[in-house]
This record gives structure tokens, C-alpha cells and sequence, in this order.
């Protein structure tokens, strides 16, 4: 069987589609290493390719042709680059068309590939794609064009990681910003470095006010700062502050006004450099108490409540019956449900039923003693509490009467089936997991929502021993809290644990026990509320490897940030060298030509030195044409634009050209152009013409509405069809538009088509008539 093939790996497929890059415009760093690796190389083709299971997709590109160019990718059938994932190494290629694992590719004969370097793209310890550069000839690429290759492609993978970095930063600072718990982080030396709105809205300081205090002066009780730096930097087996994963601290805290409430942190420690820092959630667990003590009050007062509960309508319909009325009145629910309540117990009012409505309506309650009939016959007195409040639907209002046989001979009986009645909704229906268990350790009751957190059904689980659930790693401790509560150190206790599902796997829990004892304090038995909080814990951990990714994201984005700013750097150097250390002997050398060609010079000195100085002023404006192409990566290239007369200006070019053309303009035409770019761009079409077109032969000039168009004619061989599109653009060379000219650098004419539009202009080619060119220069006209 043989291997799957690297580039057909899905895992690899789905990671470089998960870079978001397939599927975005071409990012700027992206682009700028394009074209600096193919100033560098003299390359005319450079890609940035990622390579999927079926195509490669370029996110970034220079010099491809049509229509690659505009599709973006290629299929396989037409890339190099998938051997370059297959191998993880580089490909170099002098001349595909006698490589044997490239001579068939369809890259050769469709895109005309001939020689190609290519250097693997790696993030995530994994092979994306190839940064390539591609030549139409064979070459023979140097050890250092490969090494500048290869290190181009290195900063693609640190380009990436900048912005994975910047989006998990914004992300994190988004979700801080949402979250409703307060979050802070501070130093080992308890400076806080970090204050959400939450932390303002919880403690009542500003960030501005908190960020860069000590956290013992903002929420810290007093006495309470070592229980601090146990929770937030509690101190592992090497000495230093490490996060205790999974555990949380209730600690007090103190507001800006004094109030002393509970809260609870979840606190992770990371370090940046050789300091530790603590980030903490904290959360106001005041309702939670207050809660747990309102459920642990009512569970007491269920237990002991001798009452029968109806809900019915102000009319006295009856819509619910508990157990506690059925066994107080002796009827049952399917009998009553739907009757009037006043009618079937003959209800017997001290004041009559209007004063009970009317107390109703007016304080929402009543309380009094009613006079009941059984269902057999037998009278009793109930004492009744009517409380009003909305339906569940927020239409009407219903009446939730408790009542409780205060007959002598019912009494006891009564208040037992009420009681119980209430017990077995409130246990049989909570969705927390409740149990009750014996001294022995057996389970006596069990209910649905602890059973099923278990796997099991309440049924299975009564007399099974309640140690046998916890995990063996946690019933150590669970065994030492429970001899707690039978020595009488404390009532109850709450704790989070693990406990065994039946099928094998740990439920994280949170569990509360309470000791029930007789009249004489004698333990009866155990009462247990535990709920699962598997996916709270999970939420915590994915919160904490957040943070620490967070930390980790940083320094990468400081590296490579130090790493943009050296590349600009050299940008910087470049130019300068080309402005001051290249122009300073170029005018010397144009200087000395100049004064060697006055006329008392020998004629062969002149002519000698006049090809010096023309030379010379080639190389000057090859300067300035490097320069201005510098300038326009950064910004925008600015023109200062007057209003210039252009008959006499063309004379001008034309004369300082040294050509004999001639310049056919009407006397009154003026535009508004920067008067050197002007002659920069009619120069540079003049040269083109001396040497593709065999030399100019007309400058005319034509104008329309707004505007006035320059055309400089030749009668050359033309330029071909497939080269007009992209004639103006960066690296396209003038050798490439007509035969026997000489091979240029390809900024010339991009060079002048920015200066154009610099001066609100543009320029343009047509086709001369019956043969060569006209390059044109359109200019807004100025009255």
C-alpha cells in the first residue's frame, strides 16, 4: 500500500486552509517581500503560494501572466511547488524542460517555466507552501540568491504568526472587555497590571485609578493579604508561584465603599521573562450565599410544613392540587381540578369572602383561620395564607392558598402528609442532583437528577454504598471532612470532587452534606446536593490556556515587529546611498564632461566627452527613477503642479533631448503640470523611441474638453498585443515591446505612469499608423 502523499495529507489541507489566507486580499507584508525578493533576484516571476489538495493558491504574486495572474492559482498539473511540500526541502530547478521530475509539469508549456528556486513555507511545524521565484530562461541560481530566498520565506511564517498573534489579542481584549466577570492581573509584588469593566462595576474603581496600584489598597480586608498570595501565587514544588489548575479560592474582598462581601477567584500564573503574573477572574458568589442559605432554610421548612398548597384563579377555581390537600380534604386531584374551591369545602369566611378579595387586591396576601368540610363530612379548621401574584403567561393573577388543619384530632397527621408531600416535589423534581443516605454509607434515596448524572436510575442506586461513586484520588479527603461533621466541627460542608459514571469516566462535581439529627442531637442520616459542573471546568481550562497563549502570542509579535523595523531600515540606507553617494560622483563626472566639451577643446575630446556626459546623465536619471520608485512603495508619489505653456515647453524637452523633431502644438495651449516631471516623462519617451522605434518622428499635441493630450510618434516595429496590458507596470522592460531594442530595467515607464497620475494626469499607448507607436501623456488643461 502506498503512502499517502504529503500534499495530499487532509490534516495538512485542513491547516493551511485554516490560515485564512485562501480566501482574503493579498496582505500587505505579503506583498512587500514579493517584490523585495524580486528586486533582489532579478526575478521576474515571485510567488507566495499555498498549496491545498487539488490547486496552489497564490497570496501574493508578481509577474505572473494572464490569466494565471487574475485566477490566482493554478492545479496541481501546473505546480512546481507541490513537490516542494512533498520533500519539506527546497527545489532548484536551472532548466525545467531537462528535469526529470518537472519536464512533463504543464507549468513549462502553459506559463512558460524554465527555471525555478523554490523555499518551503512552514508554520505550525507543518509545510503550507513554496515562496518561489521563476525565470522564463534557463539560470543557474547562486548559493546567495537561494540563501535570500530562504530567509524571505522564513519571515512569511513570522508575518503570519504577527497576525494570528494580533487577532487572538483583539479577540482576548474583546472577550475580557464582554465577559460579566471582573478580571485583573497583577505582579508578584501585587501591582496591578490589568482592570476590566467588570473589575470597575464589582470593586467601583476606574482603571485608570486601579492599573498600577497595589491590589492590598483596592480590595483587600485587612489581615487578609497572606490568603492573597496563597490564592494567586501559590508557591509548587521548585519554590516559585505556579497556577493550581482546577481549584478556586473563596476569599473576602473589600469595594470602594467599604462593603466586606465574598467573592470568588480563579487565578492562572504565567511569566514573562523571569517575573511571574497572575491573571484572576473574580466573581460576586454574595447572591450564591445568601441562595445556598435560602435552600438550606427551605429545605428545613419543607420538612417540617404541615400545609396543603392550591394554586387556583381569583374566582376560586381550582387549577392545582398538591398531595398535602388531597390528604387534608380527602379529594383527589382529577376530582377537584376545575371546581370552585369555596363551593366543594363549603369554606366558612370570619369576615366573608369580599374582606379577603379586597385584602388580596390591596396588599397581594392574606392570612386568617378558614372552616373547611372533608370529603367525608368531617369539619375542620385550616389556617390559610393567600398570596396573589401573575400567571405564568404575565395575563392574569392567581391565588396560591397554603393551608394547614389546625384540628386537635388532625394535627399531626396533617402536618406529616403536607410535609412529605412537599419533600417528595421538592426532592423528585429538583434539577440538582439530592440524596439522602443512611449512617451505614447506603444510599436510601436517590433522585432522578443525581442518577442520571451517574448513568443509573434512582431505583438501581438505593442501598449501593455512596464512597463507591468518588473518584480514588478524592476519598482521602472526602473521608476526613465527613469525620468533621460527625465530631460536630461544623453542620455541613461543600466541596467539588470527582465521582465514577457507570461507564468508566470522572464527572467533576460540586457537592454539599448536611447531618441530620434527632431532637437529642443523635445523627439520622446524610442529606447531599451535588451538581455537575463537567462543563463549567472545561470553560475555566479553555480560559486559563487562553491566557497563556496570550502570553506567548506577545513576544512572538515584539520579535517580529524588531524584525519590520530592521527591513525598513534598509529601505532607508538604500535610498540614501542612491541620493548622496551615487548622485555626488555622478555630478562631478557630468561637471568635468561639461567643461571638456567647451569648443576650444580638440574635436575627439569634445565628441569623447559629450558621450561621457549623455552616459552620465542615463545613470542620473536611472537614480532618480529608483528613487521615485522607493518613494512610491511608502506613499504616494506629490506633484506641485503651475500652469505652464506647452508649445515652448516641448521645444525645450525636445531641444535638450537632442533630437530633430518636430512639435506641432497650437500657440495658446496651457496645462497645469510640475514642469521637471513634465520633461521627465516626455524625455523618457523620446529615449524610448531613439532605442525601440528607430526614433521619434512627431510630438503633437491635441486637445478636448478639460484636457490636452501629448503624443510622441515613431514608425518601429509596434508593441506587441501581449505586452500593451501590462506596459506601464512595474518590470515590464521596453526590450520585451520590440525587436532589437535593448533589454532596460522594467521602472521606466511605470515610473512616468505614476508621475502622470502624481499630476492629476495619466498616460497611454496607441498604435501608430501604417507602423510603430504613439505614447501618450494626457494633462488637465488650464485657463
Amino acid at each position: 500500500m502506498n503512502p499517502v502523499r504529503p500534499v495530499l495529507d487532509p490534516r495538512r489541507i485542513r491547516a493551511v486552509e485554516g490560515t485564512g489566507l485562501l480566501h482574503r486580499p493579498p496582505a500587505p507584508g505579503l506583498e512587500r517581500l514579493t517584490r523585495l525578493a524580486a528586486r533582489l533576484l532579478n526575478a521576474p516571476v515571485v510567488l507566495v503560494s499555498l498549496v491545498t489538495g487539488d490547486r496552489q493558491v497564490f497570496v501574493s504574486q508578481l509577474g505572473l501572466p494572464q490569466p494565471w495572474s487574475d485566477a490566482g492559482e493554478t492545479p496541481l498539473t501546473h505546480s512546481f511547488c507541490q513537490h516542494v511540500v512533498d520533500s519539506d526541502a527546497p527545489l532548484v530547478v536551472s532548466d525545467a524542460r531537462e528535469n526529470d521530475l518537472v519536464k512533463d509539469n504543464l507549468a513549462v508549456s502553459d506559463i512558460g517555466v524554465t527555471s525555478y528556486a523554490g523555499m518551503p513555507i512552514r508554520l505550525d511545524s507543518g509545510t503550507y507552501g513554496a515562496f518561489c521565484a521563476i525565470d522564463a530562461e534557463p539560470r543557474e541560481w547562486t548559493p546567495q540568491e537561494l540563501e535570500i530566498l530562504e530567509d524571505l520565506a522564513a519571515e512569511i511564517a513570522l508575518e503570519q504568526a504577527a497576525r494570528e498573534a494580533q487577532e487572538s489579542s483583539a479577540t482576548f481584549r474583546a472577550i475580557l472587555t464582554a465577559t460579566n466577570d471582573a478580571y485583573l492581573s497583577v505582579d508578584a509584588d501585587g501591582v496591578v497590571l490589568e482592570w476590566n469593566p467588570a473589575a470597575q462595576n464589582l470593586f467601583g474603581f476606574d482603571r485608570e485609578v486601579a492599573v498600577g496600584s497595589r491590589l492590598d489598597r483596592l480590595i483587600i480586608p485587612s489581615g487578609a493579604q497572606n490568603l492573597y498570595s496563597d490564592a494567586l501565587f501559590p508557591v509548587g514544588d521548585d519554590g516559585l508561584g505556579t497556577a493550581q489548575t482546577g481549584e478556586r479560592s473563596e476569599l473576602p474582598a473589600i469595594d470602594r465603599h467599604g462593603r466586606t462581601f465574598p467573592v470568588e477567584i480563579s487565578a492562572q500564573v504565567t511569566r514573562t521573562g523571569v517575573r511571574p503574573v497572575c491573571h484572576a477572574f473574580v466573581h460576586d458568589i454574595s447572591a450564591r450565599r445568601a441562595h445556598q442559605e435560602e435552600l438550606r432554610r427551605q429545605a428545613e421548612l419543607i420538612d417540617c410544613a404541615p400545609a396543603a398548597i392550591v394554586v387556583r384563579d381569583m374566582d376560586g377555581t381550582i387549577r392545582s392540587w398538591n398531595r398535602g390537600a388531597e390528604d387534608m380534604y380527602g379529594w383527589p386531584a382529577q376530582a377537584v381540578i376545575g371546581r370552585n374551591i369555596h363551593r366543594l369545602l363549603s369554606t366558612g369566611f370570619p369576615k366573608g369572602l369580599p374582606q379577603v378579595e379586597s385584602t388580596l387586591l390591596d396588599d397581594g396576601h392574606w392570612q386568617g383561620e378558614l372552616h373547611h368540610r372533608r370529603a367525608d363530612g368531617a369539619r375542620l379548621v385550616a389556617l390559610s395564607q393567600h398570596v396573589l401574584r401573575s400567571t405564568a403567561d404575565g395575563i392574569g393573577q392567581e391565588v396560591i392558598e397554603t393551608n394547614t388543619d389546625i384540628t386537635e384530632r388532625r394535627h399531626a397527621e396533617e402536618r406529616l402528609s403536607a410535609s412529605e408531600s412537599q419533600f417528595r416535589v421538592q426532592f423528585h423534581q429538583a434539577t440538582i442532583g439530592q440524596t439522602i443516605i443512611g449512617l451505614d454509607g447506603r444510599f436510601i434515596r436517590v433522585n432522578e437528577a443525581f442518577a442520571r448524572m451517574l448513568g443509573y436510575s434512582p431505583d438501581e442506586m438505593v442501598g449501593l454504598v455512596n464512597a463507591s461513586f468518588t473518584h480514588p484520588d478524592d476519598q482521602g479527603r472526602a473521608a476526613r471532612q465527613l469525620a468533621g461533621l460527625y465530631s460536630g466541627e461544623y453542620d455541613s460542608y461543600e466541596h467539588s470532587k470527582r465521582l465514577v459514571h457507570r461507564d468508566g469516566h470522572a464527572v467533576d462535581a460540586q457537592v454539599g452534606v448536611r447531618l441530620v439529627r434527632d431532637a437529642d442531637g443523635h445523627p439520622l442520616h446524610l442529606i447531599g446536593f451535588v451538581q455537575d459542573i463537567s462543563a463549567q471546568l472545561v470553560i475555566q481550562r479553555e480560559r486559563d490556556e487562553a491566557l497563556a497563549t496570550l502570553g506567548r502570542r506577545n513576544v512572538q509579535l515584539e520579535d517580529t515587529n524588531h524584525d519590520l523595523e530592521g527591513a525598513n531600515q534598509l529601505k532607508l540606507d538604500l535610498m540614501g546611498m542612491l541620493s548622496h553617494d551615487i548622485g555626488a560622483p555622478l555630478s562631478t563626472i557630468m561637471g568635468y564632461g561639461e567643461i571638456l566639451t567647451e569648443p576650444e577643446q580638440p574635436d575627439v575630446v569634445t565628441s569623447a566627452a559629450a558621450k561621457i556626459v549623455r552616459a552620465a546623465q542615463r545613470i542620473d536619471q536611472l537614480r532618480q527613477n529608483v528613487l521615485a520608485m522607493c518613494s512610491s512603495d511608502t506613499n504616494k508619489l506629490q506633484a506641485h503642479r503651475e500652469v505652464v505653456g506647452l508649445r515652448r515647453a516641448l521645444i525645450e524637452v525636445v531641444e535638450a533631448a537632442e533630437t530633430d523633431v518636430p512639435v506641432t502644438c497650437p500657440e495658446h495651449v496651457q496645462v497645469l503640470v510640475n514642469p521637471q516631471h513634465l520633461q521627465q516623462i516626455v524625455t523618457n519617451f523620446l529615449t524610448n523611441a531613439a532605442k525601440y522605434g528607430g526614433g521619434a518622428t512627431a510630438v503633437t499635441v491635441t486637445t478636448d474638453a478639460g484636457s490636452a493630450t501629448i503624443g510622441v510618434h515613431d514608425e518601429g516595429p509596434g508593441v506587441p498585443a501581449d505586452v500593451r496590458e501590462h506596459l506601464f507596470e512595474r518590470y515590464t522592460r521596453a526590450a520585451d515591446a520590440g525587436a532589437g531594442g535593448t533589454a532596460g530595467h522594467g521602472l521606466g515607464l511605470h515610473i512616468v505612469a505614476s508621475l502622470a497620475e502624481a499630476n492629476g494626469g495619466a498616460v497611454g499607448h496607441l498604435d501608430n499608423r501604417p507602423t510603430g507607436s504613439v505614447f501618450t501623456l494626457r494633462l488637465e488643461a488650464a485657463y
